[in-house]
């Protein structure tokens, strides 16, 4: 008996484990369970199961007009399609900068077409003529329904979505008057990486719009030439005996020789825009709030798009993560940290105890730390260009 259990998965507690059994294992066990009632209930050929599947065949096989995919010109299926679209170009032309109202009316549109999706998916495509076609049938269904869901949820949340655009117009006004300027440190984290590529992100660092800043290479490669570059343009070099957890253990290792109030991390190709602090500082006046997250923009084209042809015409991936699921992500608390262009509270930082240095990942768990500590994660408008 102990042995079969453990073979499930069931361990015996101990200090370092809690008696548990793997949710991959439960599933397993319930799918198998579920569709060996299934087929049964479908062969013994009565019982309401059985008639509900032969009912569900018959409307499969005879489905009423308006659930017909609309493809006839000749038939009013059209009409509802062309409304739609009809209408959702009026709210573009209305309200081309997403407004509460116009977001509700496009998540209206949205949530109709899926509707309508899913009665015809469910009502005139499923083969459910024998019991091992239904199965595979309804159980694909089944996946199909789980990842609308998901995509649906991002819907409801795109109803939250705070404006931290006119917010920071706002905040800005106290650093720009001059009554909230902490010290901030710059850093810049590089290994390996050319020395005129370092060159154009201290000078753009410099060029910040923010007189209480210092800014920090820190190499990671101890190479003369990084040092020279440095010195020729007066920004402080730093570097360590090793290079233990990489990039986390680097910014870790600057942490230990600086002072600054706040913590800006740019990655070695990244250029700020000069307003870059005075966008983003303001948000720190509110004492729950550990991190600022800002978009980030590339000077070449998306790979897959530029092969299309379509580079003017798509939406850079990267552009898509940070003008849109990024600020879905703000909306419900849980902003990703993503590595360079982001401002950093450094006695949260230090509370929750510096960078993670477990992971290659160590922005977004540094992050999900922060979180955990309490404090908020927000993300700016304004874009980085590398």
């Amino acid at each position: 008996m102990t042995s079969w259990l453990n073979s499930l998965g069931w361990h015996r507690r101990d200090s370092a484990r809690s008696n548990r059994i793997p949710i991959a294992t439960l599933v397993m066990l319930g799918s198998v369970i579920l569709t060996g009632g299934v087929v049964a209930a479908w062969f013994s050929g009565n019982g309401t199961l059985y008639h509900l599947f032969a009912k569900l065949q018959s409307m499969q096989n005879h489905p009423p007009m308006w659930l017909e995919v609309p493809m006839v010109m000749g038939e009013s299926l059209l009409t509802p399609t062309i409304a739609l679209l009809a209408i959702a170009w009026l709210i573009m032309r209305v309200s081309p900068v997403p407004r509460t109202w116009s977001r509700v009316a496009v998540i209206g549109i949205l949530l109709v077409l899926v509707t309508r999706y899913l009665l015809w998916r469910s009502l005139t495509t499923l083969n459910v003529s024998n019991p091992l076609d239904g199965v595979f049938s309804i159980g694909l269904f089944l996946l199909e329904l789980f990842l609308l869901l998901t995509n649906i949820l991002q819907l409801f949340l795109m109803l939250r979505v705070k404006d931290r655009h006119s917010e920071a117009n706002r905040l800005a006004i106290d650093i720009v008057e001059g009554r909230f300027t902490p010290a901030v440190d710059v850093l810049i984290p590089t290994y390996n990486e050319p020395a005129y590529i370092l060159k154009r992100t201290v000078i753009g660092c410099q060029a910040i719009d923010y007189a209480n800043k210092k800014i920090y290479l820190l190499d990671d490669t101890r190479r003369e030439e990084i040092r020279q570059i440095a010195e020729e343009l007066g920004c402080e070099y730093r570097t360590r005996a090793n290079n233990h957890h990489a990039k986390a253990g680097n910014l870790n290792h600057a942490l230990t020789h600086t002072q600054g109030d706040f913590i800006v991390v740019f990655d070695a190709d990244f250029i700020p825009t000069k307003n870059f602090l005075i966008r983003t500082v303001g948000f720190f006046q509110d004492p729950k709030v550990a991190l600022v997250q800002t978009p980030q923009s590339y000077y070449n084209a998306d790979p897959i798009a530029r092969n299309l042809g379509l580079d003017n015409v798509i939406a850079p991936e990267e552009e898509v993560f940070y003008r849109q699921i990024e600020p879905l992500k703000d909306g419900a608390g849980s902003v990703v940290c993503s590595g360079t262009s982001f401002v950093v509270r450094r006695s949260a930082l230090e509370d929750a105890g510096g960078f993670v240095t477990e992971s290659l990942s160590e922005d977004y768990f540094t992050g999900i730390k922060l979180s955990a500590k309490g404090y908020r994660l927000e993300t700016s408008t304004k874009r980085m260009i590398q």
